[in-house]
């Protein structure tokens, strides 16, 4: 009686968990679901991912950078103008030539009777001579108009400080390069995390069919006991058993349900599919799918040759090189050619009123307290840094790549031990049943016999799905696209 009293307590508070399970199942918001492949999870996750905006920004602002450096190639022309309005004329008074005259008449007027003769027979030619001098030299020259205007054209092409101008353009390219090289990992990395998580609801729809197909065996298992028990085959007490565990078995199915339930929404957060949207996964894993592993070595000189990385690191040592370069340059003398052309209006005594020149100039920094050979140090102790940065990298990946290949090479033997398993587990259940129903064995070994077959279908699920997420792993760490060939699902 005792025993029938805990075996009842038992069933109510299997069934008061149920009940639970379900009503939260029940208040849960409606959703719409939306079944997916794998390729087609992916494509929607690179499409709504809102982290192209951001590297689309910092490629355009890298390419603006490379477009500034690139603008120094070109010669630099300035074009300047004036137009003013004087208050007054100014002039300079030259000579007052009716005192000049005075001065020559009182000179001659002062010379000897000797030589005022001699210069009489002259004198109509130096009276000649002297009133054309004095006609062409004006009395005052004027200087500027009250309206002036003038306009010029300066043109300067630097020589030397093309060397840094070459050094700038190469900088600039290494930083397009770099986004584009961030802009791939991110596109490795979203596939990535696209497939787990697919594989993920994957394997929490397995294990729903794992769990439905236990409660139908049981249940049917609990009929027919209830059947030998009429007829006195077998006590209350084991059919009591019996549906003690198709109870659990209908907790593991609500649980494995809301598990499914669970893993869609993730799988929809992921893709940014918005709220109340529930994803089911299309493709299931094919039963005979294996992996065929090379050398782990091999692996590992791949993925130094792919990951990504490793090409940031090398980008910024050659940045860190340019950057060296650009400061010893301003050392370098900086010599350029210029032209300049200019037209006036209003300065009379600017002839001719257009002038232009040509000519070299140069500007050498002799001393700046050392700033710029600093700033070399500088660069060459970031790429030092780089150097070592890149050695532990390249141990770092390699010790990854190893940690991916065994976590494979452990899912491939697993896979092979928990089909065996499945397969004795099977069996064992098969025989176990025909034995029960010929009364050759008792309650007790058919549900044994359906946990251990249970237990067994769960591990070889998971097994199957470990291969897939450690392979796609194993690809990530490579360098390469994680994304699973056609042939691993149907």
């Amino acid at each position: 009686m005792l025993e029938r009293y805990d075996m009842k307590t038992k069933i109510l508070s299997i069934l008061l968990v149920i009940l639970v399970l379900a009503l939260f199942s029940g208040q849960a918001h409606a959703q719409t679901e939306k079944t997916l492949t794998l390729s087609e999870a992916i494509e929607i996750a690179q499409k709504n991912s809102n982290v192209w905006s951001q590297f689309d920004a910092r490629e355009e602002t890298a390419k603006a950078q490379y477009k500034i450096a690139e603008s120094h190639w070109w010669p630099i022309l300035s074009i300047d103008s004036s137009l003013l309005f004087w208050t007054d004329v100014s002039k300079i008074d030259v000579m007052d030539k009716e005192e000049v005259k005075g001065q020559v008449t009182e000179a001659m007027g002062n010379l000897d009777a000797t030589s005022q003769l001699l210069l009489k027979g002259f004198m109509p030619t130096l009276q000649s001579l002297g009133d054309a001098l004095m006609g062409s030299i004006p009395e005052e020259i004027m200087i500027k108009d009250n309206i002036t205007f003038t306009i010029g054209a300066t043109i300067k092409m630097p020589l030397t400080p093309l060397f840094k101008v070459y050094q700038a353009g190469k900088l600039a390219q290494l930083g397009i390069d770099n986004v584009e090289v961030e802009r791939r990992a991110k596109a490795l990395a979203i596939s990535y995390e696209v497939t787990e998580v697919y594989l993920k609801l994957v394997y929490a729809q397995l294990m729903n069919e794992v769990a439905d197909e236990a409660l139908e065996t049981i249940g049917k298992h609990v009929e027919m006991a209830q059947k030998y028990e009429a007829v006195g085959m077998i006590s209350h007490s084991d059919v009591l058993s019996a549906q003690v565990e198709q109870l659990k078995a209908r907790q593991n199915v609500v649980e494995a349900r809301n598990g499914t339930r669970l893993a869609g929404m993730k799988l929809a957060q992921v893709l940014s599919l918005g709220r109340g949207v529930e994803v089911k996964a299309l493709e299931m894993p094919e039963s005979a799918y294996s992996v065929q592993l090379d050398s782990l070595e091999s692996y590992q000189k791949q993925a130094i040759e792919r990951r990504t990385e490793l090409e940031r690191i090398n980008i910024g040592q050659e940045a860190a090189e340019r950057k060296r370069k650009m400061a010893l340059l301003d050392y370098v003398p900086q010599v350029a050619l210029f032209g300049s052309y200019q037209y006036a209006n209003g300065f009379d005594i600017l002839r001719p009123s257009n002038q232009g020149l040509v000519g070299l100039m140069m500007s050498w920094t002799v001393f700046d307290g050392l700033g710029h050979y600093y700033e070399a140090r500088k660069a060459s102790f970031e790429a030092a840094e780089l150097s070592g940065k890149s050695e532990e990298a390249h141990e770092l990946i390699e010790l990854e790549v190893g940690q991916k290949y065994l976590a494979l090479e452990t899912a491939l033997e697993r896979v092979e031990l928990t089909q065996q398993a499945l397969s004795l587990a099977e069996e064992n259940l098969r025989t176990v049943t025909a034995q029960f129903a010929q009364g050759e064995s008792v309650n007790t070994d058919v549900l044994t016999a359906q946990t251990r077959y249970s237990a067994a279908r769960a591990d070889d699920v998971k097994a199957r799905i470990d291969i897939l997420i450690a392979y796609a792993g194993l690809k990530l760490s490579l360098g390469d696209n994680p994304t699973l060939e056609a042939n691993a699902l149907r």
